[in-house]
């Protein structure tokens, strides 16, 4: 169990892609390191304890540049065969050598050094066959002190040989040979502004020493990345922004940068010119006498809508209307609504408009009012009419009426004209008789002079006599 948690933590190890260090001023590494084979895992991609083989390797490793390592590992292990495949006894020794090129990641010295690795090799089993074999892997070497490195490797080796291809996974040390170490990489200073870019902030961008290679175009020892007023010099506590007048205002926000004053008068000397008692710097109108409300401007209706901006600055009204009165909150101002004090649509200029029902009574009435023959006594059946019509009139209180007379053209055009005369009175009179304001109404008689049939008929002379009630909004 304890061989199978080991084998697992350096799997885990292996899964990024790491490498080891040397560099020309030491180019000589020696690494010595235990390997465990495994033949079985390439053909059923199991781990088991039995399967795994062991030996030690030996490496020479050469620095050729920054990014290659040449390594030369000297190995004998004893290997465990997969026996079911190859019909023989599955135990071996082997003595193997290689070299390889390692592909490394990392400038040295760093804690860890990650490379890739690719070669070729020959290997002796039991000191009678020998076969080719090209290595495939990754290694990581962990830092523990100057030129000694904890080494693990995994490889992947695929033989020419039947039933040779095998993982190898292995641990150990290296040893880096040599006093020298890397020489100190030239300093870069791209802005020439005297901070190297690697202790440079601003690294593209000339700058002050003081403030680590950062510009301060105005001086005031803030970087101008951090300065909200870059081209003019001001206070770390206003973000390098000026307070001329030093009343802890900035001037952009200072209605008064050159005279000091509390911020609650927007940095100016408390003053009230028009003595309304609203200091000048939050008096809208300085020098006009108005109340709070209204920032100090005149309100002459007292709506709270100063005269400035109030469409109706003589009469009050609500802000929602400038200042205009809407009074039965119609959205139709009094000034246009002929019924302020009833609710209307503004298609009927704020009046209630008229129902189908109350029309139709209306019409009802041109030929339900009647009257005894050639006479302008009311029949009885009339008052029936004439009420509902009263109903109407005290229902629609802004509108008013207009009550016109009709005859047919039998007798004299004089008669058939006084005659249409009185029976609008009839209807005039018994209406205000019913509590209908006389201003609302009028009556007119027309006579024969506007038939509405033909009077050569019966029938159309029927319709011709008639009574109209016309209601309309002045």
């Amino acid at each position: 169990m304890q061989k199978k948690i080991l084998i697992l933590g350096l799997c885990l190890c292996f899964l990024g892609l790491t490498a080891f260090g040397q560099y020309k001023e030491a180019p000589d590494g020696l690494g010595v390191r235990g390997v465990f084979p495994n033949y079985q895992w390439a053909i059923d991609q199991e781990f088991i304890d039995e399967e795994f083989g062991g030996g030690i390797e030996i490496e020479y490793v050469r620095h050729l540049n920054s990014f290659l390592n040449l390594g030369v590992p000297l190995r004998i292990n004893q290997i465990l065969l997969p026996q079911e495949r190859i019909g023989q006894s599955n135990k071996a020794g082997t003595l193997g050598l290689d070299a390889t090129l390692q592909l490394k990641f990392f400038r040295e010295p760093f804690f860890l050094y990650p490379y890739l690795l690719a070669g070729i090799g020959v290997n002796v089993e039991d000191f009678e066959s020998v076969g080719l074999e090209a290595p495939l892997g990754a290694g990581i070497n962990f830092r523990l002190g100057r030129h000694i490195y904890l080494s693990t490797r995994g490889e992947y080796r695929v033989s020419f040989a039947d039933d040779r291809d095998h993982l190898q996974l292995g641990v150990g040390a290296h040893f880096i040979i040599g006093d020298g170490e890397p020489a100190p990489p030239p300093v870069v200073d791209s802005d020439n502004d005297g901070v190297p870019d690697d202790q440079d902030l601003c690294p593209t961008v000339a700058g002050v020493p003081g403030l680590n290679g950062c510009p301060d175009t105005d001086g005031d020892g803030i970087t101008d990345g951090d300065d909200k007023c870059p081209a003019t010099a001001g206070l770390a506590q206003f973000d390098g922004c000026p307070d001329t007048d030093s009343d802890g205002i900035i001037d952009s926000e200072d209605k008064c940068p050159n005279e000091g004053g509390p911020a609650d008068n927007e940095g100016c000397p408390f003053t009230d010119a028009d003595g309304d008692g609203i200091v000048d710097g939050k008096d809208a109108c300085p020098n006009e006498q108005g109340p709070a409300a209204t920032n100090g401007c005149p309100d002459n209706d007292g709506d709270g809508i100063a005269n400035t901006v109030d469409n109706c600055p003589d009469v009050a009204g609500p802000a929602a209307t400038n200042g205009c009165p809407d009074a039965d909150e119609d959205g139709v101002l009094d000034a246009d609504d002929k019924c302020p004090n009833t609710k209307g649509p503004a298609s009927n200029s704020g009046c209630p408009e008229i129902t189908e029902e109350d029309k139709e009574t209306l019409d009802l009435a041109v030929q339900a009012v009647q009257f005894q023959t050639g006479r302008a006594e009311l029949k009885a059946n009339s008052t029936t009419i004439l009420d509902q019509i009263v109903d109407i009139l005290t229902r629609y209180s802004d509108y008013k009426c207009a009550i016109n007379g009709h005859t047919d053209s039998v007798g004299s055009s004089k008669t058939n004209q006084r005659l249409s005369e009185q029976r609008a009175k009839a209807c005039y009179d018994y209406l205000v008789g019913k509590g209908i304001d006389a201003s609302r109404l009028s009556f007119t008689g027309y006579g024969e002079t506007q038939p509405i049939a033909n009077n050569k008929y019966k029938a159309g002379r029927d319709q011709n006599r008639r009574v109209e009630f016309n209601l309309f909004l002045e």
